[in-house]
C-alpha cells in the first residue's frame, strides 16, 4: 500500500525517535509512506486564530503536493496536523469566497483539485490493516500491562471534520492496546485537552490541563499512557518533570506515542526504539511486567 506521509514539524524535530516507530510499523504491515516533498508547516492552529485564510492556503499547498505525486491520501501521525489539514479540506471546498483568495494566495503552481485527504496513522492501521491482522503480527505480547487509552481532543472532535469514530464514546486506542495483548484502561480525562494550545500563552494552565489527564490516568490504574498525537507528548512526557515540581507530586507516569508500543509488541527492543529518550522511562514498569 503506497501513501502519501505528512510528517509534521515535530517528527522531524523533538520527536524523530516517534517518526523512527512509526515509519517501522508501517513497513511491518506492507505500508510504504512516500513523504510530501516540500511540505510546508500545518499552521498548527495557532495560525488559524489569526489568518484563517492564510492556514486553509498552507494546508490546501500541502493538499497540492500531494496530488503532483500522483497520490489521493495521504497520513499524519499529528492530531493538530490532522485537524488543520482536515479543516482547510472542507472549508476550501465548501465556500467559493475563501476557495477563491486562497487560489490567490497559493498561485498558478499549486493547484489541488479537492481529490487529496487526510487520515490519521492510527486510523489506517485500524482501517485498512484492521486488529486482527495486528494480532497475528504480536511476537511480544503485552500481557500484564495496563495501558491508559489517551484521545486527546484534535484526534476525535470536531466530529465535522475528523469523523472517524465518535468524539464521546471512542474505541480505536482501546481495541489496539487489547490487539497488542495489554489490558486498556480508560479514564475520565481521557478525551481532554493536553493544554499544548495554551503552553505560549498561559503556561500554568497547559500544566493544569496535563496534570490533570496524568492524575487521571494515574488514578484509574494505568501502568503507562499512550497518545496518537506528538505535541501531546511533549505536554505529557516532555513536561511531566515540571509539572511534578509545580503541584508537588510524589509520582510520574511514563507516556509513550502509540507507533513506540505498537513496534514494542511488534518485537523490537526498547534501545532500537530508542525509548529511553522519553524524559520518563517506562523501563522500570516494563521489567516489572517481564516485558523486558
Amino acid at each position: 500500500m503506497k501513501i502519501g506521509y505528512y510528517p509534521g514539524c515535530s517528527f522531524h524535530g523533538a520527536e524523530k525517535r516517534l517518526d523512527k516507530a512509526t515509519q517501522i510499523v508501517a513497513k511491518e504491515f506492507g505500508i510504504e509512506l512516500i513523504e510530501v516533498q516540500d511540505w510546508n508547516c500545518c499552521g498548527g492552529g495557532f495560525l488559524q486564530e489569526e489568518n484563517e485564510e492564510a492556514m486553509i492556503a498552507l494546508n490546501v499547498r500541502n493538499l497540492a503536493l500531494l496530488e503532483s505525486m500522483g497520490l489521493k491520501k495521504m497520513v499524519t501521525p499529528c492530531s493538530v496536523c490532522l485537524l488543520s489539514l482536515r479543516k482547510a479540506e472542507k472549508i476550501y471546498k465548501a465556500d467559493k469566497v475563501i476557495k477563491r483568495k486562497v487560489d490567490e494566495k497559493v498561485g498558478e503552481k499549486y493547484k489541488y483539485s479537492g481529490e487529496g485527504t487526510t487520515e490519521h496513522f492510527i486510523w489506517i492501521l485500524i482501517r485498512e490493516i484492521g486488529v486482527e491482522k495486528i494480532r497475528e503480527k504480536v511476537k511480544r505480547p503485552l500481557r500484564g500491562l495496563k495501558v491508559g487509552a489517551y484521545y486527546g481532543c484534535q484526534y476525535l472532535r470536531p466530529r465535522e471534520y475528523l469523523g472517524f469514530e465518535d468524539p464521546y464514546r471512542p474505541s480505536s486506542l482501546e481495541n489496539l492496546i487489547k490487539a497488542l495483548g495489554a489490558e486498556p484502561v480508560s479514564f475520565p480525562e481521557a478525551y481532554s485537552c493536553c493544554g499544548f494550545p495554551s503552553l505560549g500563552s498561559n503556561e500554568r494552565n497547559a500544566l493544569t490541563l496535563s496534570k490533570k489527564v496524568l492524575e487521571s490516568a494515574k488514578t484509574h490504574g494505568a501502568d503507562l499512557i499512550i497518545s496518537p498525537c506528538p505535541l501531546c507528548n511533549i505536554m505529557l512526557d516532555g513536561y511531566q518533570g515540571r509539572i511534578k515540581r509545580e503541584f508537588r507530586l510524589n509520582w510520574s507516569i511514563p507516556v509513550l506515542y502509540a507507533s513506540q508500543l505498537i513496534a514494542l509488541a511488534l518485537g523490537y527492543s526498547y534501545d532500537e526504539l530508542e525509548m529511553d529518550k522519553n524524559l520518563i522511562k517506562a523501563s522500570q514498569v516494563l521489567r516489572e511486567k517481564g516485558l523486558l
